[in-house]
């Protein structure tokens, strides 16, 4: 069915969305369309649509590589939602609501969007007249179609009759507190909801971030795939009333950032540190703690938190017979900024599940140490400290990404641990440093991450020096290392303890 309107004469029409646009602005939307492109605009969609971009073909996917501050969410976005809503007959069945679907990584983001698309309307003096009803977190046409937002949740989406689906800043979704990589979760979830709808959109769009996830793929195949329009473009093309100074004042200021935000350039400077499916082959389905074995050398780490964070424990074991590193367990506990975690009602839980895999000492990094010393030393327990630095925390994680790129090592099916293994982040930093750690950018933790870390690297020193030792001083070895105490103890047997 052909439109009574085109997008641009609706987004242009003082009556209806009434909006301005910049030259590449309106080259995207004419894209999306199939609409006719000529001279200056024909020319942006070479440019940025890549090869594989035919003109004059409706895409029904489109994604949008674009810069800071380009208009991506308010002139692309919130312009297709309102004419997918207001102008397109999707054919809904007699009591079917067709839903245009706005989708962020939280619904603070996902507000953002619809104050575009609820101030376009508001401001309209047609459109306005076929609201039937505003809710916080939608807008209910007289026609069958809502506007709402949801999270970024696969199933949220599921039992939706989709007819638009628009994903804002799609790189960053993984990023937040579920670290489920829901951009490919999600949008598997949305194209099933959009199936019956010939005419349906689904518009991602976002500036770059990590060289993975849904937007890193649509960019890869973007010269290869006629079926989904990739716009790729910087801020000084999108939206020229940025000002060039202000531009040129940040490329001086970050370079690195200034490629990746401003010219929307996928960089190697963040990248995902463990790819999901490695971790995935890891996991041992059900296994939720392992009983301590006689074959094993176990080691045990902490990651102290009291505020918000969670102080874990982490106890792993290197098995000698299948030359395998275990995690055989995991626990946590968690204050609050109102009631913080009290350590001495930690203390004796760590003891005594530490003393059922035969584990006296313990590692941790250096904040807090001093207070972490005591109160292990008066459980008859040495806390060991290991310096957390951006470069040595690089090398203590060095053993765990070896150890599941080879698939060497088995993880426990524990869902906090796993998903903040698959939010862990490589950052290479100005000056050639690196730094490993949750996104900066979302609500992230690696509490259980790093404990795990810390656990799996001292059963690997302990694998590298045995190694090298015959048979027999193994267990020599092994024995020495139980016998590591706090200095106000010495080196004796613990048997001989109080």
């Amino acid at each position: 069915m052909i439109p009574p309107i085109t997008i641009i004469d609706a987004v242009k029409d003082p009556n209806i969305i009434g909006d301005t646009m910049s030259a590449a602005q309106e080259a995207a939307l004419k894209a999306i369309y199939g609409l006719p492109l000529e001279g200056e605009h024909l020319a942006l969609a070479k440019e940025m649509a890549g090869s594989a971009w035919e003109q004059g073909a409706e895409q029904r996917e489109a994604v949008f590589i674009c810069g800071r501050r380009s208009g991506k969410s308010d002139k692309l976005a919130a312009n297709v939602a309102i004419y997918e809503a207001f102008f397109r007959d999707h054919n809904l069945s007699p009591g079917e609501t067709g839903v245009v679907l706005l989708l962020a990584q939280n619904m603070r983001q996902a507000k953002v969007v619809k104050g575009y698309i609820e101030g376009k309307i508001d401001k309209s003096p047609i459109l306005r007249r076929h609201v039937k009803a505003k809710r916080a977190q939608e807008l209910e046409l007289d026609n069958g179609i809502t506007i709402a937002i949801h999270p970024a949740s696969f199933r949220s989406v599921r039992g939706l009759s989709v007819v638009c689906c628009i994903c804002d800043e799609i790189a960053f979704w993984w990023t937040e507190d579920n670290y489920a990589n829901p951009d490919v979760e999600v949008v598997r979830a949305v194209r099933p909801a959009m199936a019956t709808f010939p005419h349906g959109k689904l518009l991602m769009v976002s500036s770059p971030y990590t060289m993975g996830g849904v937007l890193w793929d649509a960019w890869r195949k973007r010269d290869t795939d006629p079926h989904t329009l990739v716009w790729h473009a910087p801020t000084r093309l999108m939206n020229p009333t940025v000002p060039a100074s202000f531009l040129k004042r940040e490329q001086a200021r970050d370079p690195e950032n200034f490629r990746r935000e401003y010219e929307a350039e996928f960089t190697e400077a963040i990248s995902s540190f463990l790819p999901a499916d490695a971790i995935d082959a890891c996991v041992v389905e059900g296994r939720t703690e392992v009983p301590k074995q006689d074959n094993g050398h176990y080691c045990a780490a902490v990651d102290a938190a009291y505020k918000g964070d969670k102080f874990t424990l982490a106890i792993t074991h290197y098995d000698r017979d299948r030359n395998v590193l275990v995690v055989d367990l995991l626990m946590g506990w968690q204050g609050s900024r109102q009631i913080p975690l009290r350590l001495a009602e930690v203390m004796p839980q760590i003891k005594a599940t530490c003393e059922r895999y035969g584990v006296y000492n313990v590692l941790g990094d250096q904040f807090g140490a001093e207070p972490l010393k005591d109160a292990f030393c008066r459980h008859n327990m040495n806390y060991e400290e290991r310096t957390f630095t951006n470069q040595s925390k690089a090398d203590i994680y060095a053993t765990l990404r070896t150890r599941i790129m080879d698939g060497t090592i088995e993880l426990l099916d524990h869902e906090d641990s796993l998903k903040e293994l698959r939010g862990l982040e490589l950052e290479n930093l100005p000056g050639g440093g690196i730094r490993i750690g949750h996104a900066r950018s979302g609500r992230g933790h690696d509490d259980y991450a790093d404990a795990m870390a810390l656990a799996v690297s001292e059963a690997g020193q302990y694998l590298e020096a045995a190694s090298g030792m015959a048979a027999g001083e193994r267990e020599s070895y092994k024995l020495l290392a139980d016998y590591r105490l706090h200095s106000d103890y010495g080196y004796r047997p613990r048997s001989e303890w109080d």
